[in-house]
């Protein structure tokens, strides 16, 4: 049973955005800078319980801010909120799309992300605030080409 709704974040969404990644113990840093469309969040009873957004860095993506509430997890809402955002970045043309985790290094390779090097990684996207000095030089990063993933899927 679905018992919520994704949707594009909207400008009064923030504040609840921000008050579960504080909740999640994750970075709210740079949020603001591509808040918006980039973002979709899941509500129920209209109330924000998850979110996730893609920051934009060329023909590159950065996924950041997948949070759900506590209470929400356990039910597939990131792995929807994550799908959602890698459907959103193929359809802007997006390459590909990186991710960095302190946490949760073994939750999105079952969403097709694998372990890379950041000097993989595109210079853009190694010159974001997430990079360069919100998360951890020891943080995992996984990417994803939504190139070959596109011809993967049947």
């Amino acid at each position: 049973m679905i018992d919520f709704e994704i949707r594009p974040a909207r400008a009064a969404d923030r504040d609840a955005v921000e008050a579960l990644l504080r909740a999640a113990e994750l970075p709210p840093e740079g949020l603001d800078e591509q808040f918006g469309d980039p973002y979709a969040v899941a509500v129920s009873c209209g109330r924000v319980v998850g979110a996730a957004g893609v920051e934009v860095y060329g023909s590159a993506g950065l996924l950041r801010s997948v949070v759900v509430d506590g209470a929400w997890r356990g039910r597939g809402l990131g792995a929807a909120l994550t799908r959602e955002r890698l459907r959103w970045a193929r359809e802007r043309g997006l390459d590909a799309v990186y991710l960095l985790t302190d946490t949760a290094g073994g939750y999105f390779p079952r969403l097709g992300f694998a372990p890379v090097e950041r000097s993989e990684v595109p210079e853009a996207v190694r010159g974001s605030l997430q990079f360069a000095s919100v998360c951890p030089s020891t943080a995992a990063v996984l990417g994803l080409s939504l190139r070959e993933a596109a011809c993967a899927t049947p």
